[in-house]
Formats: structure tokens, C-alpha cells, sequence
């Protein structure tokens, strides 16, 4: 278990390195980007707890499909989404500072950020329209009812509402000023 530990602690000593190097550019973005730059924070903590959560090291031989060095294979797809949601989550962040604040970037994060939730608002389409099996809400409520799984639970829907709140106020406030200002015009 000493790797998943390495392994996330490196992870969150670079996403303070990142915070720490564009702190300046946080403090001097317009307060509507800072909102929407905040939004990749939780992202990425949410992607480091995914990491501490899933990873279940494995000794060889390997074996795709089935045994991999994070763990058995739902457990492996489960870690690398989580370094997903990290690394999309610092660069969500960076972007919304370093670039220019125009429609081009604006769109660009939408569209990213959409795609990136995409596969989620297939599951949750798909729990909706075809129900959840009862063994899926029974393992929650079991975990749920030991306080360490409580505690992650709770913790991962404070992560998540975080992000999601900070996305849609950061979304709605950069869109509104970049829409309302006329693009430049080109001297030919």
C-alpha cells in the first residue's frame, strides 16, 4: 500500500505546486475566471481520492482484462479515470487563467468539460430510464453505514457539488462577459 500513498501524495504536492505557481495569475484574473478556475480544484482532488479509494496493488504476473499493477481490472479502469479527473482538473485550472478570456476559450472549455462528464450523464441517463439494481444500493448502504464509508461518501458529494457549482457560477458569469463584448475587428 506504501505506492498508493507515494503515488498520492506526489500527486497532491503537484497540484499545490500548481496552485502555488499561478497563484498571481488567480489574484489578477477577472473574479469570474477566478470562480470558473476554482471549479478544477475539487476535480482534481476528487480524481486524488479516486486514487487513494480504488488502488489495490497487485503482485504478477499481469494479465489484461483481469490483474493489473492497480488492482483487479475495475479497480485499474477506476484509478486511471481517477488520474483523469486530476490531471483535467490542473489543466481546467490553468487554462482558465493563462489563456485569453475570449469566446474561442470559453467554448473550448465548455465543450472539454461536457465531454469529460459525458460518459457520467449516460450512466445517470441510463439509472434513470432502466432503474438501479438493487445489489448497486446495497453495497452504498452498506459502506455508507460504517463511518469510514460514510466519512469517503460525504467527503466525495462535498468534492462533487463543489465542482459542479463552481463550474455552472464559473460558466454562467465568463459567459455572460465574454458574449456580451464585441469580438475586435480586424484591419485589413
Amino acid at each position: 500500500m506504501w505506492v498508493v500513498w507515494t503515488v498520492a501524495a506526489l500527486s497532491a504536492a503537484l497540484i499545490a505546486l500548481c496552485l502555488l505557481v499561478l497563484r498571481r495569475d488567480l489574484q489578477s484574473a477577472p473574479r469570474a475566471w477566478q470562480v470558473l478556475a476554482a471549479s478544477g480544484v475539487p476535480l482534481a482532488l476528487g480524481g486524488l481520492g479516486f486514487l487513494v479509494r480504488f488502488w489495490e496493488p497487485l503482485p504478477g504476473p499481469y494479465l489484461a482484462n483481469d490483474r493489473y499493477p492497480l488492482g483487479p481490472y475495475l479497480n485499474a479502469w477506476a484509478v486511471s479515470f481517477g488520474f483523469m479527473w486530476l490531471a483535467f482538473g490542473v489543466v481546467f485550472f490553468a487554462l482558465a487563467l493563462l489563456a485569453a478570456p475570449t469566446r474561442r476559450l470559453w467554448c473550448t472549455l465548455v465543450i472539454a468539460w461536457f465531454v469529460a462528464w459525458l460518459p457520467h450523464g449516460i450512466i445517470g441517463i441510463g439509472f434513470a430510464v432502466a432503474g438501479s439494481n438493487e445489489a448497486s444500493v446495497q453495497l452504498y448502504q452498506d459502506w455508507g453505514s460504517r463511518w469510514p464509508g460514510l466519512l469517503r461518501l460525504c467527503a466525495s458529494a462535498v468534492i462533487l457539488v463543489a465542482h459542479f457549482g463552481l463550474a455552472v457560477v464559473g460558466f454562467a458569469l465568463t459567459g455572460r462577459a465574454v458574449w456580451r463584448t464585441r469580438p475586435p475587428v480586424d484591419a485589413a
